[in-house]
């Protein structure tokens, strides 16, 4: 295995005992960051701690994290690696005892992903993927089982993943439409408050698409890479590869991602 993506498993490993230990407890420290979108004293100690690891494992790789931002650890320059990481996704749902959370790490080498890895931590399950080497799940004391999206469904029967943010956001009034204009073709929608673990769901054929009309590098980055190498398709709104930079993700198997950008591409970002 590659030493980065061991590294990741590892971290994410170290992260989900961490986080369950803190959600058993049900006490937690907040800051608000905007709109009911908060961190807690967990999201900064486990990135902390990933930040430690690799700056003694690999010093002069580039850390993009949610809660610290982009910076080179270790005293030496940055290289040509960069990890992309969410301590804790889904902190909304952590507060509330909801087990519906996650750890999501990438490693981008060069500008492209080349590893990620997502764990829930409340049910053991850890999602990874290398490039070129397929998606895979990992339980405890069980052989991994390798990922496939699933083809079965078209969006009007499909199982489709989504973030709508609260009502007191200042997106709110943006992003309804557009989430109205897909419950309207959809089987069904989830909006589960966790979004790198919704990506992790398509890779694995749970759900059949997933779409969000704002969502950060450090939620995307690994569970893109997971859809993509379990058979699936992840773009922006338009169709193509921007979803890292424009923040406008689509994915699920082919047929449901060309769906979903048919209704879609019409709040792209360049249509706007």
């Amino acid at each position: 295995m590659n030493p980065r993506l061991q590294l990741a498993m590892t971290l994410a490993d170290e992260a989900s005992v961490m986080i369950r230990r803190a959600f058993a407890a049900r006490r937690h420290t907040l800051s608000e960051k905007s709109a009911n979108d908060f961190a807690t004293d967990t999201d900064r100690e486990v990135e902390t701690m990933m930040a430690a690891r690799i700056a003694a494992d690999f010093p002069g790789d580039v850390l993009l994290g949610e809660e610290g931002g982009e910076r080179v650890l270790g005293d030496v320059p940055a290289n040509n690696v960069r990890w992309i990481v969410d301590p804790l996704d889904g902190t909304f749902n952590f507060v509330h005892g909801f087990p519906y959370v996650a750890t999501s790490i990438a490693v981008e080498v060069d500008g492209e992903v080349q590893a990620g890895v997502i764990a829930n931590p409340v049910s053991g399950e850890v999602f990874c993927a290398g490039k070129g080497f397929g998606a895979w799940l990992h339980r405890v004391d069980q052989p991994p089982v390798r990922l496939a999206v699933n083809c079965e469904h078209a969006l009007a029967s499909g199982l489709i993943g989504s973030v709508l943010p609260s009502a007191a956001s200042k997106s709110f009034e943006r992003v309804l439409p557009a989430w109205l204009d897909v419950a309207r073709r959809a089987g069904s929608i989830r909006r589960t408050g966790a979004a790198a673990l919704d990506l992790a769901q398509v890779a694995a054929g749970r759900l059949d698409g997933f779409f969000v009309m704002s969502l950060s590098a450090w939620d995307a980055a690994a569970g893109a890479l997971l859809v993509t190498e379990a058979g699936g398709v992840v773009c922006d709104f338009t169709g193509g590869n921007d979803f890292l930079t424009s923040n406008q993700v689509i994915a699920g198997s082919a047929v449901v991602a060309e769906e979903l950008a048919a209704v879609l591409g019409q709040y792209a970002i360049s249509a706007c």
